[in-house]
């Protein structure tokens, strides 16, 4: 360096980055994710667009359009996980396990939880309410109660999945188990996200 003045330079290639500064040199790894708008619209709170993880590597996330998002189709159709009827009826459909998460999402935002518990909910959990001489006045007070460390917990478990900080597992009978890594899973109340297969479609089992 000349005249004792300290210069930075940045140079991306490709998806690492390396910083000089008189100090020395610093690698870092920049990654960049696309994700689907619904994740932002589901969102309980502002999704970051850039995240510096513990080891450096720094997430930089665009999202895609509406129009990419849903992309799924059924005969020829654009697929919606959530429609609003002009007559304010809403109708809640999930071809993915993601897309349970999402709803359940965009309910908690808008607090509603009779919308959770007709549309969402599976047949097998409001069974265990009624064992327990429960039902949905009871959910409806846990998720009110819960609601934004719930929306936290399905927010970074979305987001998780692209850098390893939550994962996806298939347990069988037609159970689909999401769940943190350890590293993080102590930051929250909720670790666990359980959806099933029930009557053609897919509904949320358990948030534990």
């Amino acid at each position: 360096m000349t005249g004792g003045r300290a210069k930075a330079v940045v140079v991306v290639l490709g998806c690492v980055a390396f910083t000089c500064a008189a100090v020395g040199c610093e690698t870092y790894r920049v990654e960049y994710h696309r994700r689907p708008a619904f994740y932002k619209s589901a969102a309980v709170g502002r999704l970051p667009d850039r995240v510096t993880l513990e080891d450096g590597t720094v997430l930089v996330y665009s999202t895609r359009g509406e129009s990419q998002v849903s992309g799924d189709r059924v005969s020829g159709e654009r697929f919606q996980i959530r429609e609003e009827l002009d007559d304010g009826t809403i109708i809640l459909r999930a071809m993915l396990p993601q897309h349970v998460l999402a709803n359940t999402m965009t309910c908690l935002r808008n607090q509603e939880y009779q919308l959770i518990w007709d549309q969402l909910l599976s047949k097998q959990t409001k069974h265990s309410y009624e064992l327990h001489d429960q039902g949905y006045d009871q959910f409806a007070a846990f998720f009110a109660a819960n609601r934004l460390e719930l929306g936290a917990t399905l927010t970074r478990m979305m987001l998780g999945l692209s850098r390893g900080e939550s994962f996806m597992e298939n347990l069988g009978g037609g159970v689909i188990l999401y769940r943190f890594h350890p590293r993080i899973a102590a930051e929250f109340d909720f670790k666990t996200v359980k959806v099933i297969a029930e009557d053609g479609g897919l509904k949320l089992l358990i948030i534990e």
